[in-house]
């Protein structure tokens, strides 16, 4: 059970707001803990103010791992190493279940890559991600989440593997460059400010979510003059209050960032 603060500054606080809301963050989480559930949590702004609690602890990644493999290819793209319009068959032996709507398709259907980002993101379809997993190749996809510097990319005998705050911060830190920089950014953008399911209510949140078993999840960028990024990692999924610890947390570093940006 670890809290990390960047810096003295906001160890020996004498904002007494600020304090009180840091202490509260600190206690919802460390009751989570000696419950035995394990949450995790990661905040960050462009001044390099670092909040995390359990930021190195891995959980399952479920679904919040498809953003590398789209903005692994959105590079590609950019390079003209893909080609967006290209049509991939997926075949009725291909579907699989849970998240998507891929599954409920009659025939065999070509559909676009640019079409399989789409669906992978804003509606996490599991068909649309392992296909264009099995594209680039899982080991493909490994060595470029390496290159960011995460350290767990993949591991794992499934296609999904573990993530934990200090890998996921890199990863989100690569779309957020791509969404200024990339040829697809304007797409790309709308794909995660607007997906069918979120978990984290807030206007302006890049994001995306997990969730399988007890894995709960949603990461992503708060789309502000002064941005922030936001993870929380959570093995709460069997909880019937898991989407409520969610927000609060999310609310509490929301009046943080408020607090410290003044």
């Amino acid at each position: 059970m670890e809290f990390k603060l960047t810096s003295n500054k906001f160890m020996n606080v004498e904002n007494i707001e600020l304090k009180n809301k840091l202490d509260e963050l600190y206690n919802i989480c460390l009751n989570e803990s000696l419950k035995g559930n394990k949450v995790a949590f990661y905040y960050e702004n462009l001044n390099n103010d670092i909040f995390s609690y359990n930021q190195d602890i891995c959980f399952y990644a479920a679904s919040t791992i498809k953003i590398l493999v789209c903005t692994m290819i959105l590079r590609l793209a950019d390079e003209n190493k893909i080609d967006l319009n290209k049509e991939i068959l997926v075949t009725m032996d291909d579907l699989k279940q849970d998240t998507g709507i891929i599954k409920y398709q009659k025939e065999d259907t070509y559909y676009t890559i640019n079409k399989l980002i789409e669906l992978c993101i804003m509606e996490s379809d599991n068909t649309a991600y392992l296909k264009l997993v099995d594209m680039v190749g899982k080991d493909k996809l490994e060595e470029y989440g390496k290159s960011l510097g995460a350290e767990h990319t993949m591991e794992g005998k499934d296609k999904f593997g573990l993530i934990n705050c200090s890998d996921m911060i890199l990863y989100w830190k690569d779309v957020m460059d791509y969404l200024e920089n990339g040829k697809y950014s304007k797409e790309y953008k709308h794909y995660l400010l607007y997906p069918s399911v979120k978990f984290v209510k807030r206007d302006n949140f890049i994001k995306k979510y997990g969730s399988w078993d007890i894995a709960y999840h949603e990461a992503g960028y708060m789309d502000l003059k002064n941005p922030y990024y936001l993870i929380i990692l959570t093995q709460l999924n069997k909880m019937d209050y898991k989407k409520e610890f969610m927000n609060k947390v999310a609310d509490l570093l929301d009046e943080i960032n408020n607090i410290i940006r003044k």
